[in-house]
């Protein structure tokens, strides 16, 4: 990695990463200290991504060829929206003194399981987690162990699957005061989260994960569950839960190899 880089390249790198740093010092509780967490508005994406060169300056060429053929906007958006996030979690992991590296020098490709993988040979322990929606893109990065990280739009269509992902007795958990949306997508996250830290090679995943506990603490405004994982090994999980703009973000850590 070098230091030096266009000045366009480092605008475009900076304004990006003074905006997802704010947000990750407020979200800080989301992860423990060997991690990083990055959240990024995609609305500031947005007006950058009408640039033609703006895609060569954040991504690797794997990446923007890779980029190049989503033709959706929305998806071009979103995808472009996690790699940023993730990029910005690697250099804070890696680098955090140094000024903002030219994001186009990680290249983040699919692992076989289609997860996010640093490709660079020198950061294989680097573990990585991705997720967006409904106008943000979120990101977690780790040196050690495993991660997971979701972020979910409070949409009422959780309300019409809720019987896919979630058990009375897990609903019985979370005070019926919380709004009914709120009680869901709690679920949701957590199991989301779960699933992409400790479950990443099983794409069924809703049955093998229960929600068996979970608190508020109104001081932080954050919620903390814990999940029971049966198959393929018993395991147990801790999430973390913050609100954000209608939105949740859950973020689960854990052993790699539990």
């Amino acid at each position: 990695m070098t230091s030096s880089c266009p000045a366009i390249s480092f605008k475009i790198c900076q304004f990006l990463a003074d905006h997802m740093q704010h947000l990750a010092e407020q979200y800080c509780m989301l992860t423990p200290p060997r991690c990083c967490l990055a959240l990024l508005d995609l609305r500031l994406l947005s007006s950058l991504i009408e640039q033609p060169d703006t895609p060569a300056h954040l991504l690797s060429p794997g990446e923007n060829a890779l980029f190049q053929r989503f033709r959706l906007d929305k998806r071009r958006l979103e995808w472009l929206g996690g790699r940023v996030a993730a990029k910005h979690c690697i250099h804070q992991l890696l680098a955090p003194d140094a000024s903002p590296s030219l994001f186009h020098q990680y290249s983040i490709l699919s692992n076989t399981h289609g997860g996010p993988r640093l490709e660079q040979t020198t950061c294989q322990d680097v573990a990585l987690s991705i997720s967006h929606s409904r106008g943000y893109a979120a990101a977690v990065a780790c040196r050690s162990g495993s991660c997971g990280i979701d972020v979910q739009y409070l949409t009422p269509k959780l309300a019409a699957v809720a019987d896919r992902f979630t058990h009375e007795d897990e609903l019985d958990l979370i005070s019926p005061l919380s709004a009914p949306l709120t009680r869901l997508g709690l679920i949701w996250t957590a199991k989301e989260a779960v699933k992409k830290c400790l479950l990443a090679d099983h794409p069924s995943f809703l049955g093998r994960i229960r929600l068996t506990w979970i608190e508020h603490d109104q001081k932080s405004s954050l919620w903390t569950a814990q999940c029971r994982i049966s198959q393929p090994a018993v395991m147990a999980a801790t999430v973390r839960i913050a609100e954000m703009d209608n939105h949740l973000v859950a973020c689960a850590t854990g052993d790699a190899h539990a």
